[in-house]
Protein backbone atom coordinates (compact mmCIF):
# COMPACT_ATOMS: atom_id res chain seq x y z
CA UNK A 1 0.00 0.00 0.00
CA UNK A 2 1.32 3.43 -0.87
CA UNK A 3 1.52 6.16 1.76
CA UNK A 4 -0.87 8.24 -0.29
CA UNK A 5 -3.64 5.76 0.55
CA UNK A 6 -3.60 6.78 4.22
CA UNK A 7 -5.41 9.63 5.91
CA UNK A 8 -3.19 12.71 6.48
CA UNK A 9 -5.25 13.99 9.41
CA UNK A 10 -4.06 11.48 12.06
CA UNK A 11 -0.53 11.77 10.62
CA UNK A 12 -0.49 15.54 11.19
CA UNK A 13 -2.22 15.23 14.56
CA UNK A 14 0.19 12.68 16.02
CA UNK A 15 3.33 14.32 14.65
CA UNK A 16 2.07 17.65 15.99
CA UNK A 17 1.71 16.15 19.48
CA UNK A 18 5.14 14.58 19.15
CA UNK A 19 6.63 18.01 18.40
CA UNK A 20 4.95 19.51 21.49
CA UNK A 21 6.23 16.76 23.78
CA UNK A 22 9.75 17.18 22.39
CA UNK A 23 9.63 20.76 23.71
CA UNK A 24 8.73 19.45 27.16
CA UNK A 25 11.38 16.77 27.62
CA UNK A 26 14.17 18.65 25.83
CA UNK A 27 13.86 21.94 27.71
CA UNK A 28 13.42 20.11 31.02
CA UNK A 29 16.44 17.94 30.21
CA UNK A 30 18.62 20.95 29.40
CA UNK A 31 17.76 22.74 32.63
CA UNK A 32 18.09 19.48 34.58
CA UNK A 33 21.61 18.96 33.21
CA UNK A 34 22.56 22.53 34.15
CA UNK A 35 21.07 22.33 37.64
CA UNK A 36 22.67 18.93 38.21
CA UNK A 37 26.09 20.18 37.12
CA UNK A 38 25.82 23.24 39.38
CA UNK A 39 24.76 21.01 42.27
CA UNK A 40 27.80 18.75 41.78
CA UNK A 41 30.13 21.75 41.61
CA UNK A 42 28.70 23.31 44.77
CA UNK A 43 28.44 19.98 46.58
CA UNK A 44 31.35 17.80 45.39
CA UNK A 45 31.08 15.69 48.55
CA UNK A 46 27.66 14.48 47.38
CA UNK A 47 29.34 12.61 44.48
CA UNK A 48 31.49 10.60 46.89
CA UNK A 49 28.48 10.00 49.12
CA UNK A 50 26.42 8.71 46.17
CA UNK A 51 29.23 6.33 45.18
CA UNK A 52 29.39 4.99 48.74
CA UNK A 53 25.60 4.66 48.97
CA UNK A 54 25.26 7.26 51.73
CA UNK A 55 22.37 9.73 51.86
CA UNK A 56 23.25 13.41 51.83
CA UNK A 57 20.98 16.45 52.29
CA UNK A 58 19.92 17.77 48.90
CA UNK A 59 20.56 21.35 47.75
CA UNK A 60 18.13 23.67 45.99
CA UNK A 61 19.82 22.95 42.66
CA UNK A 62 19.57 19.22 43.35
CA UNK A 63 15.85 19.62 43.98
CA UNK A 64 15.41 21.60 40.75
CA UNK A 65 17.31 18.87 38.91
CA UNK A 66 14.91 16.25 40.30
CA UNK A 67 11.87 18.32 39.26
CA UNK A 68 13.29 18.66 35.75
CA UNK A 69 13.90 14.91 35.55
CA UNK A 70 10.26 14.29 36.50
CA UNK A 71 9.18 16.65 33.70
CA UNK A 72 11.49 14.80 31.31
CA UNK A 73 9.81 11.51 32.25
CA UNK A 74 6.36 13.07 31.73
CA UNK A 75 7.46 14.41 28.34
CA UNK A 76 8.83 11.04 27.27
CA UNK A 77 5.65 9.25 28.37
CA UNK A 78 3.50 11.61 26.29
CA UNK A 79 5.97 11.28 23.44
CA UNK A 80 5.94 7.51 23.21
CA UNK A 81 2.14 7.38 23.62
CA UNK A 82 1.91 9.42 20.43
CA UNK A 83 4.69 7.42 18.79
CA UNK A 84 2.60 4.31 19.50
CA UNK A 85 -0.30 5.89 17.61
CA UNK A 86 2.12 6.87 14.84
CA UNK A 87 3.24 3.23 14.62
CA UNK A 88 -0.35 2.12 14.10
CA UNK A 89 -0.97 4.34 11.05
CA UNK A 90 2.10 3.16 9.11
CA UNK A 91 1.08 1.35 5.95
CA UNK A 92 3.86 -1.23 5.58
CA UNK A 93 5.41 -3.79 7.89
CA UNK A 94 8.87 -2.28 7.40
CA UNK A 95 7.69 1.21 8.40
CA UNK A 96 5.77 -0.15 11.39
CA UNK A 97 8.85 -2.04 12.57
CA UNK A 98 11.03 1.07 12.23
CA UNK A 99 8.51 3.25 14.08
CA UNK A 100 8.17 0.54 16.75
CA UNK A 101 11.95 0.60 17.26
CA UNK A 102 11.65 4.31 18.02
CA UNK A 103 8.77 3.59 20.40
CA UNK A 104 10.80 0.95 22.27
CA UNK A 105 13.83 3.25 22.34
CA UNK A 106 11.92 5.92 24.23
CA UNK A 107 10.67 3.39 26.75
CA UNK A 108 14.32 2.51 27.41
CA UNK A 109 15.18 6.19 27.82
CA UNK A 110 12.38 6.61 30.37
CA UNK A 111 13.62 3.57 32.31
CA UNK A 112 17.14 5.05 32.15
CA UNK A 113 15.99 8.28 33.79
CA UNK A 114 14.23 6.35 36.55
CA UNK A 115 17.29 4.11 37.03
CA UNK A 116 19.46 7.20 37.52
CA UNK A 117 17.73 7.77 40.88
CA UNK A 118 19.10 4.46 42.21
CA UNK A 119 22.03 5.12 44.60
CA UNK A 120 25.53 3.96 43.61
CA UNK A 121 24.65 1.89 40.49
CA UNK A 122 22.07 4.29 39.05
CA UNK A 123 24.57 6.25 36.98
CA UNK A 124 25.97 3.13 35.34
CA UNK A 125 22.49 1.74 34.64
CA UNK A 126 21.48 5.10 33.17
CA UNK A 127 24.43 5.19 30.79
CA UNK A 128 23.91 1.60 29.58
CA UNK A 129 20.18 2.09 28.97
CA UNK A 130 20.73 5.45 27.26
CA UNK A 131 23.29 3.96 24.88
CA UNK A 132 20.99 1.04 24.03
CA UNK A 133 18.04 3.43 23.64
CA UNK A 134 19.87 5.75 21.27
CA UNK A 135 21.19 2.83 19.21
CA UNK A 136 17.58 1.65 18.89
CA UNK A 137 16.57 5.16 17.82
CA UNK A 138 19.29 5.19 15.19
CA UNK A 139 18.04 1.87 13.86
CA UNK A 140 14.46 3.16 13.57
CA UNK A 141 15.27 6.45 11.88
CA UNK A 142 17.82 4.84 9.57
CA UNK A 143 15.06 2.57 8.27
CA UNK A 144 12.53 5.40 7.93
CA UNK A 145 14.88 7.68 6.02
CA UNK A 146 15.07 4.90 3.43
CA UNK A 147 11.32 4.13 3.49
CA UNK A 148 9.83 3.15 0.16
CA UNK A 149 6.42 4.61 1.05
CA UNK A 150 7.24 7.86 2.88
CA UNK A 151 7.37 11.08 0.87
CA UNK A 152 10.72 12.63 0.05
CA UNK A 153 10.16 15.41 2.58
CA UNK A 154 9.25 12.96 5.35
CA UNK A 155 12.33 10.84 4.59
CA UNK A 156 14.45 13.97 4.71
CA UNK A 157 13.04 14.70 8.17
CA UNK A 158 13.89 11.19 9.36
CA UNK A 159 17.42 11.70 8.05
CA UNK A 160 17.81 14.91 10.07
CA UNK A 161 16.66 13.17 13.25
CA UNK A 162 18.99 10.24 12.54
CA UNK A 163 21.99 12.60 12.38
CA UNK A 164 20.80 14.46 15.48
CA UNK A 165 20.52 11.22 17.46
CA UNK A 166 24.22 10.51 16.87
CA UNK A 167 25.03 13.84 18.51
CA UNK A 168 22.64 13.17 21.39
CA UNK A 169 24.35 9.84 22.04
CA UNK A 170 27.73 11.58 22.04
CA UNK A 171 26.38 14.15 24.49
CA UNK A 172 25.08 11.44 26.81
CA UNK A 173 28.53 9.83 26.92
CA UNK A 174 30.22 13.21 27.45
CA UNK A 175 27.85 13.95 30.34
CA UNK A 176 29.68 11.46 32.58
CA UNK A 177 32.77 13.72 32.58
CA UNK A 178 32.94 15.26 36.09
CA UNK A 179 31.89 18.90 36.48
CA UNK A 180 31.91 19.98 32.80
CA UNK A 181 30.08 16.98 31.28
CA UNK A 182 26.62 18.19 32.24
CA UNK A 183 27.16 21.63 30.71
CA UNK A 184 28.57 20.18 27.49
CA UNK A 185 25.66 17.75 27.20
CA UNK A 186 23.18 20.57 27.79
CA UNK A 187 24.86 22.67 25.07
CA UNK A 188 24.77 19.79 22.56
CA UNK A 189 21.15 19.03 23.42
CA UNK A 190 20.15 22.69 22.98
CA UNK A 191 21.78 22.94 19.54
CA UNK A 192 20.44 19.59 18.33
CA UNK A 193 16.99 20.36 19.73
CA UNK A 194 16.20 22.70 16.83
CA UNK A 195 17.39 20.18 14.26
CA UNK A 196 15.15 17.49 15.75
CA UNK A 197 12.18 19.85 15.69
CA UNK A 198 12.92 20.67 12.07
CA UNK A 199 13.08 16.96 11.28
CA UNK A 200 9.70 16.21 12.85
CA UNK A 201 8.14 19.24 11.16
CA UNK A 202 9.36 17.93 7.82
CA UNK A 203 7.84 14.56 8.67
CA UNK A 204 4.58 16.31 9.60
CA UNK A 205 4.65 18.32 6.37
CA UNK A 206 5.24 15.10 4.46
CA UNK A 207 1.82 13.79 5.44
CA UNK A 208 0.14 11.70 2.76
CA UNK A 209 -2.30 13.40 0.42
CA UNK A 210 -5.85 12.10 -0.14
Amino acid sequence: MNIADTNPRPWSQYTGMIIKTIWIYTIAGIFGAIFGAIDRILNPVSILAALSGEDMPGSAFGTLDTICQILVIAGYVLFFLNIKKFVDIQTTEADRKAAKDIYIAYILLIVAIVADFIPAIGGIAWLVLVIIGYIKLLSGFKALKASETWSEEARSGAGLIFSSTIWLLAGAVISIIPFVGGFLNALITLIIFFTILRGWKKIQAGAPAV
